[in-house]
């Protein structure tokens, strides 16, 4: 009777899309698992499960495979209801949308890349929901097919393949990821909007940490620590990874895209940088704090819990410190350039630029650096010639027009022996005592 159990195979078929339906609307979690997971995805692999003991019960052959394919197709549509419960793309004038416009336009990347995401208060929490219950999912389909396998008659055993379905729920995971990326810099368009606003150039004394950075600590710190302590650890590592780079890089371009900047401004913006630095470092391993008694002035102290609520390590991996130290580098170069006396300028870019970079961006990133330096571009050409490079070159001195296409060909600062490097390195040493100073301080 296989030949007549279709009707059959069309009634299990609309009881899980009723399942299904259900599930687009129902944010309920299960918390009983290593991970908390939506309950529509336990219910519904409960649902097979009981639907193939159903089955096998009249038959193991034409019916059951027919079965199995109803399977696919609905956990290819849950792959999808899953990916509805994140937010939609946003369009606007942010920061971090127009950085990751111009990022995508360059470099030609996909559309996957430059999507921009807004995730309303608390919402992360639900994000991290759908990449544990896409984790559970993609686990539990492999279980699946090995059951099926192990049931089904011998002439469709090896027709069983649900690696479609799994790589269905893998693919939600990996935008989850994206959509926390990006989620989180579009909460962080505020402080950097407030770094362009500010006039740096009126800058005259290096003070306390900008208020743009704490606002940036205190966006920043919650969210990372929830979605620590929600996600796998190999998703999270994911996470701080692709947020570090990205935003490293969009904050080298919000700076790179001022007007002008006084002495004072670099080394205010390097107090700032360090401090933003150090706390991209300690990302992979943040934990969650707690308010203490009230501190100077009547503010609200804070302080980091030692208790390690992730059972995770405390110390951030050396490949990912390898990348933050390196994208952060060329910050504080690029800074370190612009505030130098403009007698050193050529000496210092020459101590730092890699040789073997062509001469056309060699002028123009000399030229992006003398213009947030307040040289009139008059001067450049005599400057660039002191270099050695011809000032047509890369469009010429006047070609250069947008500061926040300056390329990355800045090298690092390196180990070298001559008094200019010393003298960059005894500066950037003087700004991370006085950040020191300044912790201890507002402890």
């Amino acid at each position: 009777f296989d030949d007549h159990m279709s009707p059959y195979v069309a009634l299990e078929e609309r009881s899980m899309d009723e399942q299904l339906y259900a599930a687009s609307s129902d944010a309920t979690v299960d918390t009983r698992g290593e991970r908390p997971v939506f309950v529509s995805s336990t219910g519904l692999f409960i649902y097979m499960k009981n639907s193939i003991t159903r089955c096998t019960a009249l038959t193991r052959e034409k019916t059951f495979f027919l079965l199995q394919r109803a399977f696919q197709k609905k956990l290819r549509n849950y792959a999808q209801v899953l990916e509805r419960k994140l937010p939609p793309p946003v369009v606007g004038t942010s920061v971090v949308a127009k950085m990751a416009t111009t990022v995508g336009t360059s470099s030609q990347s996909s559309s996957n890349n430059t999507t921009v995401y807004r995730i309303p208060p608390n919402e992360e929490v639900t994000i991290c929901h759908v990449i544990d219950t896409c984790e559970y999912c993609a686990d539990t389909v492999e279980a699946l097919e090995d059951l099926i396998r192990d049931k089904i008659g011998e002439a469709y055993k090896e027709k069983i393949d649900m690696s479609e379905e799994q790589g269905a729920f893998q693919d939600v995971t990996a935008k989850s990821i994206r959509v926390l990326v990006s989620g989180l810099e579009q909460r962080l368009d505020a402080p950097l909007k407030e770094i362009s606003r500010t006039n740096w150039s009126s800058f005259d004394m290096v003070g306390e940490e900008s208020s743009y950075v704490r606002t940036i600590h205190l966006t920043v710190h919650p969210f990372v620590v929830s979605v620590r302590e929600l996600i796998p650890s190999s998703y999270f590592r994911s996470f701080c990874d692709k947020f570090a780079l990205s935003f490293a890089t969009t904050y080298y371009r919000t700076l790179v895209g001022l007007k002008r900047i006084s002495e004072a401004g670099t080394q205010q913006l390097l107090l700032d940088v360090y401090s933003i630095k150090t706390l991209l470092l300690k990302l992979p391993v943040l934990e969650a704090e707690k308010k203490s008694s009230l501190g100077p002035g009547g503010k609200n102290a804070y302080h980091t819990n030692n208790t390690n609520l992730s059972g995770g390590s405390t110390i951030a991996p050396a490949m990912y410190t390898k990348m933050v130290n390196k994208e952060f580098r060329r910050l504080e170069v690029m800074l370190k350039l612009v505030g130098s006396p403009k007698d050193m300028l050529v000496d210092m870019f020459r101590a730092q630029w890699d040789c073997s970079i062509d001469t056309s961006a060699m002028a123009h990133d000399f030229a992006t650096i003398a213009t947030l330096k307040g040289i009139p571009r008059t001067e450049h050409a005599a400057m660039l010639e002191t270099l050695g490079v011809d000032a047509r070159e890369g469009g010429g001195v006047g070609g250069v027009t947008d500061s926040s296409t300056m390329t990355a060909n800045i090298q690092a600062l390196q180990e070298r022996g001559s008094d200019v490097a010393a003298k960059v390195n005894a500066d950037l040493n003087q700004m991370r005592q006085r950040v020191d100073d300044f912790r201890k301080a507002f402890r």
